[in-house]
């Protein structure tokens, strides 16, 4: 089978990236090596330019029915008194909202939805080899062997197109395990909240009016001690170091837990072959940016095919790196920046540390500035 351009991974990039260049009326195919779409529980923030994309292709009224709006962001510092609260009543920029908590299951199968009646949606393939051959790609699968002008990446941080394709890539442990968890509680307000505890940041977003979801990103020289915890000694813990008052909370979802890394493809974009998302860079989570930074790279790339392009995928290739190689190293580099700056015990460093919160905390137009940023990646 031959397409125009052929995507690899049905996650929540790559669902969201076929949906835009099938609306264009573009030959795209879709393959994964799972069976199905699992339906995952973590959640994740959606900012208002990523929104808008969503409603561009009348994909946002299917998941809206499950996003939670929230307009308030409250971070500080566990051991000292540096503080920082974002409001959207009390900000310059007019806007509804800062953003969007969503179940990562609900977008890819909402988008999933959207297309599920395509021929071009393959799932239990693999894909195996890859070889260009008188400008197009020829892919052996699992399903057979399959040909395209454009081959793209959106399979993760494992990512077998960039491996196959040879694309290199930065990459280092962060030190840290991330613990996520559901919890319900009796009720929630529209707000994001995040502490830099003695072990690692820790955050709590509302999920809907009655659950919440935590990540908690441990040193990793701690993190074992915590996931072995049982469900009442964890709840404690979460009390004892979140300091600001929590209501009741009880487990709705198990814990999971992962390692933190970080990676950054040294190009997006080489000899027809591109990278979205996961697969071409992975940053902390600690500022929930990283799926508004992978919906930027499909925004971005599917702007930029179109069936005339495609006779020119070197120029497609070109302003695909000019566009998102320089916004998501700056992405990698404030988020590593932030991490260490924050792991640092030497009390110089947290005075200093806690009287940049509230320094920042005074200022409105900085707190513009770092919203301006958030909402508009």
């Amino acid at each position: 089978m031959k397409y125009d351009v052929l995507i690899v991974g049905a996650g929540v990039t790559g669902a969201l990236l076929f949906l835009a260049l099938k609306n264009k009326n573009i030959n795209v195919g879709l393959i994964d090596s799972r069976d199905k779409a699992p339906n995952s529980y973590r959640h994740l923030s959606l900012n208002n330019k990523s929104m808008t994309f969503l409603k561009e292709l009348d994909a946002w009224n299917v998941i809206s029915k499950n996003a939670f709006e929230y307009n308030q962001i409250k971070v500080w510092d566990q051991e000292g008194t540096g503080f920082i609260d974002f409001n959207v009543n009390e900000l310059e920029k007019n806007i509804p909202n800062i953003g969007f908590i969503v179940k990562e299951g609900d977008i890819q199968n909402s988008l999933l939805s959207l297309v599920s009646d395509s021929k071009n949606l393959l799932w239990s393939c693999n894909l195996e080899k890859i070889e260009k051959i008188n400008g197009d790609i020829h892919c052996e699968t699992s399903k057979g062997k399959l040909e395209t002008k454009i081959l793209i990446g959106a399979d993760g941080i494992q990512s077998s197109v960039r491996n196959l394709s040879s694309i290199s890539s930065r990459t280092w442990s962060y030190n840290q395990t991330a613990i996520v968890a559901n919890f319900s509680v009796p009720q929630t307000d529209p707000c994001i909240r995040q502490t830099f505890t003695s072990v690692g940041p820790l955050a709590l977003l509302p999920m809907n009016e009655t659950e919440l979801t935590m990540i908690w990103s441990i040193d990793d020289t701690k993190a074992y001690d915590y996931i072995g915890m049982n469900e009442d000694d964890f709840i404690n813990e979460i009390h004892q170091s979140f300091g600001e008052k929590l209501p009741e909370i009880k487990f709705s979802a198990k814990r999971q837990s992962f390692p933190l890394k970080h990676l950054s493809a040294k190009t997006f974009a080489r000899g027809n072959v591109f990278l979205v998302g996961d697969a071409a860079h992975h940053i902390h989570p600690l500022a929930g940016l990283g799926l508004n930074a992978g919906i930027g790279d499909v925004k971005s790339l599917s702007d930029l095919i179109t069936p005339e392009s495609l006779l020119q995928v070197k120029q497609i290739e070109d302003r695909y790196n000019r566009q998102r190689i320089p916004i998501n190293l700056a992405l990698a580099a404030a988020m590593e920046a932030f991490k260490r700056g924050f792991e640092q015990k030497n009390i110089w460093i947290r005075l200093i540390r806690n009287h940049a919160f509230s320094l920042t905390n005074k200022l409105t137009f900085l707190k513009n500035k770092f919203i301006e940023l958030a909402t508009e990646l």
